[in-house]
């Protein structure tokens, strides 16, 4: 096992696109996203009113949506084309249509329509217009009738008084809340692509060396899984600490929890990740093929975890997949921990589940180890010796050579 662990750190530092994997992605990626994503709440979006009322009660409502932190009016438009042209020009990012009976509707105590038109290329904008609309709208809703209810109630305050109380995402930033849950598939998503390489690697250099790779070690099944697990996680040592210790120092992420209890959360994640890349990697026949079967996987990996729809609204098909990625369950427990505050006893439950993962991955590991890496090194030694030049032939056509 030590023989493998050693010969396995060979190969990761004299592979240059290993490295990238392991070392380089790991260290970019969090500060790329979180770049992105920064700043995290945006303010005073440029908007145009078109105002067919003209009255009182909607230019107090224009002056209120003015007055809010999201959106600021730069203009009243008199029509819906003259504000969508400015929307074409990028001079605002919203249209807002407050309609002709708004005023009479309000007296009446009848619902009116208020239209807006968003520019949908930034979410965050869409969501600042669609929150001072609402909250403004609620506003306006919520003292006529207490003015309406008031002699009857004695009570010249609000029916219902309303609170906004944020948990865990205090900034209510979009980065806050995204990448929390990104950043432990970052990790996951590094380490599967690294070991997919390394397995590609190894059985290009079966097909040229007659099924023999001369880099490799002969070993044991339960010692080559063994030895190389113990290879991925020493070297994900020090980019764990990174991403999610020091990247939400750094862009003053949510920071709840303790750093020893993260890394002791992220140590079943780390030995179930380095397991699962063994697994995948028996679907990997050349280096390249590492991008083609895994890297699209990164975006149904960020979707399973619960970022843009929660999991308990998934179908029971794709909760069960979700159920079986590590860094979904990283993922949840990170956020957990970091946003609101649980500590490691709150989420023993995820955190057993990964060392069950972390078992039943072990005997996968070995049995594809066994049963289909090792009789596919057969199979190439075997057509070697029946064919010397099958497996070179089969490097020339892969290669559009022949």
């Amino acid at each position: 096992m030590f023989k493998v662990l050693t010969n396995e750190f060979k190969l990761v530092l004299k592979d240059q696109g290993v490295l990238i994997f392991f070392l380089l992605l790991p260290f970019t990626y969090p500060i790329l996203y979180s770049l992105i994503y920064n700043t995290e709440v945006a303010r005073d979006v440029p908007v145009v009113v078109v105002d067919d009322s003209r009255s009182q009660a909607s230019r107090d409502m224009v002056r209120r949506l003015d007055a809010t932190p999201e959106v600021r009016v730069i203009g009243i438009e008199p029509t819906v084309n003259d504000a969508r042209r400015c929307m074409a020009e990028k001079q605002c990012y919203a249209v807002i249509h407050i309609d002709r009976d708004f005023s009479d509707n309000e007296a009446l105590g009848l619902q009116s329509d208020i239209i807006a038109y968003c520019d949908m290329s930034v979410v965050l904008r869409y969501k600042n217009v669609l929150s001072a609309l609402t909250n403004v709208t609620q506003a306006i809703a919520a003292e006529r009738q207490a003015a309406a209810v008031a002699p009857i109630i004695y009570n010249t305050g609000n029916v219902v008084e309303s609170e906004h109380v944020p948990v865990g995402n205090t900034a209510i930033g979009i980065a806050s809340a995204v990448l929390l849950f990104i950043l432990p598939l970052v990790l996951q998503q590094s380490m599967i692509l690294g070991i997919g390489m390394l397995g590609g690697g190894s059985i290009e250099r079966r097909r040229r060396c007659a099924g023999h790779d001369p880099l490799e070690v002969e070993a044991g099944v339960v010692s080559t899984v063994l030895g190389k697990s113990l290879c991925y996680l020493v070297i994900y040592a020090l980019p764990t600490i990174f991403v999610l210790h020091v990247t939400p120092h750094i862009f003053d992420f949510p920071q709840n929890a303790d750093a020893f209890e993260v890394l002791a959360l992220a140590l079943p994640f780390m030995v179930a990740t380095s397991l699962m890349g063994q697994i995948l990697k028996s679907f990997i026949n050349e280096r390249e093929s590492t991008f083609l079967v895994f890297v699209f996987s990164s975006v149904i990996f960020v979707f399973l975890a619960g970022v843009s729809w929660p999991r308990f609204m998934m179908s029971t098909f794709w909760h069960a997949v979700g159920d079986c990625v590590p860094g979904v369950w990283m993922s949840n427990a990170y956020v957990l921990m970091q946003s609101d505050g649980a500590s490691l006893g709150q989420v023993s439950r995820i955190i057993a589940i990964m060392w069950v993962q972390c078992a039943i991955f072990f005997v996968l590991a070995c049995a594809v180890e066994h049963f289909v890496s090792r009789p596919r090194y057969r199979r190439y030694k075997h057509l070697a010796t029946t064919d010397p030049g099958a497996l070179r032939r089969y490097e020339l056509i892969k290669n559009g050579l022949l």
